[in-house]
């Protein structure tokens, strides 16, 4: 049997292969570039208990569910659990399935535009979501009664990293042009990564920084995002905020230090990919604002 580490290289070649086939991708999705990427990540942290890989992480929420929200003992009896259930699978017994049949204009130009994971909020939209974050979890035992919880009570959801993944650019490109491609999407990724740790910080205070990885396809540059470097970011996402009270003084973003960007599984830049990821674990860590 082959080990660990033989496999990985080999399914990352893989997720490559399938991301860049045109049979399988022909619309050149960003979105099945997730795999190579959620692999990357879950490997990155496999050895460490409590940083956890959180796909589709929800950055920031636009509407209040407060009569949604659960009490701190809500669905503790086991009556109650055995009821909710039969009512979320008579709900599911009841929805009808829309048909999986391709729509017309599937394949018209520009279709591989299409993001899954909004990173401003639209109008009327409910929050935005992040590609990738890895969360630094604590915890404390829970009595035995309360084991369905998994055992532990959670107490605190440190954010280490955000992952902005955008599509790879067109396949038919070479050499300066596809290099300028290349650029442009992970720019647009790192724009986004900007903004994202804007909402962070304006929802949690006490956050000072976080770390952050701008891809496209298997291309990636990395950088941290410091609180006192996007005050004007974080200005003008607030004039949205009707409560929201403008300082005095004026404002100037500091550019992140991005590093330069690298092929994730390169024959050439794979050993750099490595190292530069293990530094990121390193420094996730050791994190603790």
């Amino acid at each position: 049997m082959a080990s660990r580490d033989q496999l990985l290289p080999h399914k990352a070649r893989l997720e490559t292969s399938y991301a860049f086939s045109r049979t399988f991708n022909p619309r050149n999705l960003e979105i099945l570039w997730y795999p190579l990427w959620c692999q990357t990540l879950f490997d990155l942290v496999a050895d460490v208990p409590n940083l956890i890989v959180a796909p589709q992480f929800p950055v920031w929420i636009t509407r209040q569910h407060d009569d949604e929200l659960e009490d701190a003992d809500d669905g503790d009896d086991l009556e109650e659990i055995k009821e909710i259930v039969r009512e979320e699978q008579d709900a599911a017994a009841k929805t009808q399935v829309p048909g999986n049949e391709p729509e017309e204009g599937d394949y018209e130009v520009g279709a591989g535009d299409i993001s899954f994971a909004s990173t401003v909020p639209e109008k009327d939209a409910e929050g935005v979501l992040v590609d990738f974050a890895i969360l630094s979890l604590g915890a404390v035992p829970q009595p035995k009664e309360k084991l369905r919880y998994g055992g532990w009570r959670i107490t605190e959801a440190n954010i280490c990293l955000f992952v902005e993944l955008k599509r790879f650019a067109s396949r038919s490109m070479k050499d300066d042009e596809l290099n300028a491609e290349i650029l442009a999407r992970v720019q647009e990724a790192r724009s986004d990564l900007v903004n994202q740790a804007g909402y962070l910080f304006i929802k949690d205070e006490t956050k000072n920084s976080v770390m952050a990885i701008a891809a496209a396809g298997p291309f990636w540059s990395g950088a941290t995002i410091h609180r006192d470097d996007i005050k004007l970011t974080m200005h003008i996402l607030s004039t949205d905020d009707p409560s929201y009270q403008p300082p005095g003084e004026e404002f100037v973003d500091e550019v992140p230090k991005w590093n330069k960007i690298i092929r994730l599984d390169g024959a050439s830049s794979a050993l750099a990919s490595e190292a530069r990821l293990r530094t990121v674990c390193k420094k996730m860590r050791e994190m603790r604002d």
